[in-house]
């Protein structure tokens, strides 16, 4: 049994089809690849430690962070001394920020969710309170905390 389809039939089927999914939106940027996902998508300039908003972001991350991450040990996440000389500070806040998309998109995400099986969670850190943590990184990065 033979169907007749109209032109116009033919060519929105074709447009359908092209809008699948085609694997295209999971390419990274050569930005997200160097600094990660999410929203922080432009370099950062880091002046000198600022040792008051490195306390700060010691009390955020005893809050947040401790119950998986330790500066010197692994207890269900990696350890985080010296990460502030292993990665880009974007990198750093993109996961901070996106923890859940980093670990499922980006490569070095995917290697570490493999390495360290742990739940992933947002929890709700806010963009400036990520910039706190970070601090507190780059100081304890420097044995200033």
């Amino acid at each position: 049994m033979f169907y007749k389809i109209s032109l116009t039939t033919l060519i929105m089927i074709a447009f359908l089809l092209s809008g699948c999914d085609s694997g295209d939106s999971d390419r990274l940027t050569e930005f997200q690849i160097n600094h990660g996902i999410g929203p922080v998508t432009e370099t950062i300039e880091l002046g000198e430690i600022d040792l008051e908003k490195a306390e700060q972001g010691r009390q955020i991350f005893n809050t947040y962070c401790v119950a998986c991450h330790q500066l010197d040990a692994v207890i269900t996440a990696p350890r985080l001394r010296n990460v502030a000389n292993r990665r880009e500070p974007e990198f750093i806040l993109n996961y901070i920020l996106n923890p859940i998309e980093m670990s499922q998109r980006h490569p070095a995400g995917q290697e570490m969710s493999n390495s360290y099986p742990g739940v992933k969670a947002e929890l709700g850190i806010s963009e400036s309170q990520s910039y706190l943590i970070l601090e507190f990184l780059r100081a304890a990065n420097a044995n200033e905390m």
